[in-house]
């Protein structure tokens, strides 16, 4: 019986790592949400109409808000969101928020480079799945994005 046992053990642990190593790999590999946003915003260089703001995220939402000022803190932000959502300063000047929620409770946290996009009109916006986006000009350094809340 022992022999048995040492014979499947010997064989299970290779097995296992194998396994572990594939999944390791298959994760770091998968593309983020932030990564699959940024892919749906690029894509929109190619439209000509303005696109629905809930195409570009991989989740479900009801509200998003962009939040231009990256010094707000944890309870300012879920006094604008109406959610808990345990988040943090940016601490950066050239790093910008979008809070995603659905049905009052916090969903994503789509922090964005400024080098990268811009959204118009400045300010903080509350977006609902019926916003739309569009992009209103590409300079050298970002792409300007307009959106109709």
């Amino acid at each position: 019986m022992k022999i048995r046992l040492s014979n499947k053990l010997i064989l299970a642990v290779p097995v296992a790592i194998v396994v572990l190593m594939f999944l390791l790999v298959a994760i770091n590999q998968a593309p983020n949400t932030t990564d699959i946003m940024n892919q749906n915003i690029i894509k929109l260089k190619n439209e000509t109409h303005p696109t629905a703001f809930s195409a570009i995220t991989p989740f479900i939402w009801d509200k998003a808000f962009i939040l231009e000022d990256p010094y707000y803190n944890g309870e300012t932000i879920d006094e604008i969101v109406g959610a808990t959502t345990h988040l943090n300063r940016i601490e950066t000047e050239m790093k910008r928020r979008i809070v995603f929620v659905h049905q009052g409770e916090f969903v994503f946290d789509y922090i964005y480079n400024i080098r990268e996009f811009a959204f118009r009109p400045f300010g903080t916006l509350e977006l609902t799945t019926s916003s739309t986006i569009q992009v209103e000009n590409e300079t050298p350094s970002a792409l300007v994005l307009q959106i109709e809340p």
